[in-house]
């Protein structure tokens, strides 16, 4: 009887981030009345090349909820353009069609931001301690089907 020796790799599907947010983040809306975040990060990938240093930068889009359209619409007012944070989540990719033209990207579905910064005042910043970070499920979108 001839063994199985079919190389078992793990899904593993695990993304870190650092970075500053590009723009302003969006709040965006489901077709079930949810809304989530949506920004675009900037992660530099700084390098020694014969003795000068360089940068290649990565710019990815992030989607993120916390659950709760109150929570999000608190959140978004501090991730505004040049703010640090430090993203964890997972690689998706998204195609779609506009205009008979087809396009693809790919996204990363947070399920952790961190701002790096503390807020300024006790009003701008918002408690997340009791919230579990929601599923794509819990965003309401099914895979690859985002309302944009």
């Amino acid at each position: 009887m001839r063994e199985d020796r079919t190389l078992r790799i793990p899904n593993i599907n695990f993304v870190i981030l650092s970075g500053r947010l590009v723009s302003d983040a969006e709040i965006r809306n489901t077709s079930d009345g949810r809304n989530f975040i949506k920004f675009r990060l900037a992660s530099d990938n700084p390098y020694r090349s014969g003795g000068e240093w360089k940068s290649n930068t990565v710019f990815i889009d992030v989607l993120y909820s916390v659950g709760r359209n109150d929570l999000n619409e608190q959140l978004v007012r501090r991730l505004t353009k040049g703010t640090p944070v430090v993203v964890e989540g997972k690689l998706r990719y998204r195609e779609w069609e506009s205009e008979g033209k087809k396009f693809n990207t790919y996204e990363i579905r947070a399920y952790r931001v961190q701002i790096l910064e503390r807020a300024a005042t006790r009003e701008e910043s918002v408690d997340l301690s009791e919230y579990e970070p929601p599923s794509d499920e819990d965003i309401g979108l099914p895979p690859g089907d985002m309302p944009f």
